[in-house]
């Protein structure tokens, strides 16, 4: 067996049709785990990688998939980061996991677990995985071992709710059958007497959401169920929740997934369902509902539930989920758990497996290390660069900034010593080459520095800063009829960049004083030794400014 990882979207794209019958196969797959559904969510999010394992040969089609998300964090105590390994779907998905033809069941766990305790990770979180509860004990037996510690982490709920346990309704042939096999016949007759009385009072009705009414309707479920959720986990919270709960029922509606039912009174909305449609397995998936927390009878989550229960049973659908959550409501409508577990393993010594960063998070740590710079936290940006050189020899994005610390604290020679190896080895040495020459500058080697600041002019005459910059040194250098054509070359430039005419105007001023302090001395071989070192002064005063990375 072989395992390949499909990391980009045009690689899940080309899956698709293998995807499609792994999913089917699984009897043990949820929607979750569906190619229409993981395309929509993982578009949206960044370093996500999908394990798909086949036999050798590499013509063979793939038998299981496995998607995983990486997220780094930052240990504030040590501030070295480390990387979390999560269920690709978290933060979304009721159900996680992965999906296996049943015949290879044992060679996904194997190859999977064999995968993962190869990569650099602090946390893997099997969170609300589902399948068989031999699935999970057998990942568990195949990820553990003398580095690695397990636990469950199950979520714990204030409100008493265990989210491990998730009640569904296996639909019989008819409605009348459910009503009689599922149902006590207190709830059966409510909600025979409740349906009767929408469907033969002309002041109620439910609508289905359509292109036309999706926004309406998902406004009216996200308000109420604001109403009722907003003192409890917090207003900015309760915002966040809803903005991207939004995103992926849109996603899933855009897909022709998703079915919005609202009970309206006249032009009251009583309450609404998000229901995603697994047309694949058969089965609708209770997502989120909002209701009117004033409106006592008919009760519209009794109402709605059944209405959707009966039309599912109309369509051919299979199973109602009502996913995450044993709150005592749905107990009403005859269900059966399903369970689903939460896993935390976790390196012994706190630290990634292997001491160093994911392959994957490199890129975010140094991006993390550039802000932390920009913003003035140079010790700690000076730990992410070196973790990331850590992990990455040779790193020149790492490299160079911690050269420019170097600079910043004045170890000037280091830093000059820094910037000539990295200009070697930079595939675009211009940005080194810009704080190589201030270096020099602030050595008084102004000979070199103008010679660098030439090279970096030739290679971008659009780069007013270094034309500039090379006036200086030349100028510093006592070489001032070169200065001044410098200078005055650099007024014939035309150019809308901030930066660029901000250059362009302190040219002109040292154009400006240069001529005052040459054209008295015209015909003469010096120049006053006091005029220059004053103007020496000022240029040292606005040049000490510190580089800032790219």
């Amino acid at each position: 067996m072989r395992i390949d990882i499909i990391d980009t979207i045009a690689g899940f794209e080309a899956v698709r049709e293998n995807w499609d019958q792994v999913f089917l196969e699984d009897p043990d797959a949820q929607h979750f785990l569906s190619w229409i559904w993981l395309k929509n969510y993982l578009f949206r999010r960044r370093r996500w990688f999908i394990l798909a394992l086949r036999e050798r040969d590499p013509e063979a089609p793939y038998v299981a998939f496995f998607p995983l998300r990486l997220i780094t964090h930052l240990n504030e105590k040590t501030g070295l980061f480390y990387d979390e390994i999560i269920m690709a779907g978290n933060f979304a998905a009721d159900y996680t996991g992965f999906i296996v033809r049943p015949d290879y069941e044992h060679h996904a766990i194997a190859g999977f677990a064999s995968f993962i305790k190869h990569q650099n990770w602090t946390d893997l979180k099997l969170e609300y995985f589902s399948g068989p509860a031999s699935r999970r004990e057998k990942m568990i037996e195949a990820l553990q071992g003398p580095e690695v510690m397990f636990r469950d982490s199950s979520p714990k709920n204030s409100e008493n709710i265990d989210n491990t346990i998730c009640p569904i309704v296996p639909l019989p042939a008819s409605f009348d059958d459910y009503l009689e096999q599922r149902m006590s016949s207190q709830t059966r007759q409510k909600l025979r007497r409740f349906l009767r009385k929408i469907e033969g009072d002309d002041i109620y009705r439910i609508t289905m959401a359509t292109p036309e009414t999706i926004d309406r309707d998902l406004d009216i479920l996200f308000n109420l169920w604001r109403i009722k959720w907003s003192a409890r986990k917090g207003a900015e919270r309760t915002e966040r929740l809803i903005i991207t709960t939004r995103e992926m029922l849109m996603d899933s509606f855009n897909s022709g997934n998703l079915e919005v039912p609202v009970l309206w009174c006249g032009d009251q909305p009583l309450g609404a369902l998000a229901n995603i449609v697994d047309r694949q397995k058969k089965a609708i998936l209770f997502y989120i509902t909002g209701r009117d927390e004033n409106w006592k009878t008919p009760s519209p989550g009794l109402i709605l539930h059944g209405y959707c229960i009966r039309r599912a049973i109309e369509q051919g659908f299979k199973t109602y989920d009502f996913l995450r959550g044993n709150e005592p409501y749905k107990y009403m409508f005859g269900v059966e758990e399903r369970r689903i577990s939460c896993t935390l393993f976790r390196t012994r010594n706190g630290q990634n497996l292997h001491g160093v960063l994911n392959p994957r998070s490199i890129r975010f740590v140094y991006e993390q290390a550039l802000d932390m710079y920009r913003n003035g936290a140079r010790s700690k940006a000076e730990i992410a660069f070196n973790q990331v050189l850590q992990s990455a020899p040779g790193h020149t994005g790492a490299e160079f900034g911690l050269a420019n610390l170097l600079f910043d604290r004045g170890k000037l020679t280091e830093a000059l010593t820094a910037y000539k190896a990295l200009v070697e080895q930079a595939p675009d040495p211009t940005p080194i080459q810009m704080r190589l020459g201030d270096t020099q500058l602030a050595l008084h080697q102004y000979d070199h520095a103008a010679e660098t600041f030439r090279r970096v002019g030739e290679i971008g005459p659009h780069l007013i800063q270094a034309h500039y910059k090379r006036g200086i040194a030349l100028a510093a250098s006592k070489r001032l009829a070169e200065a001044e054509a410098v200078f005055a070359a650099i007024q014939d430039v035309h150019s809308d960049d901030p930066t660029a005419l901000d250059y362009a105007a302190k040219a002109g001023v040292a154009l400006e004083r240069l001529r005052s302090i040459t054209e008295p001395a015209a015909g003469k071989t010096d120049v006053v030794p006091e005029t220059i070192a004053r103007w020496n002064r000022g240029r040292q005063l606005s040049e000490r400014r510190r580089p800032r990375l790219h």
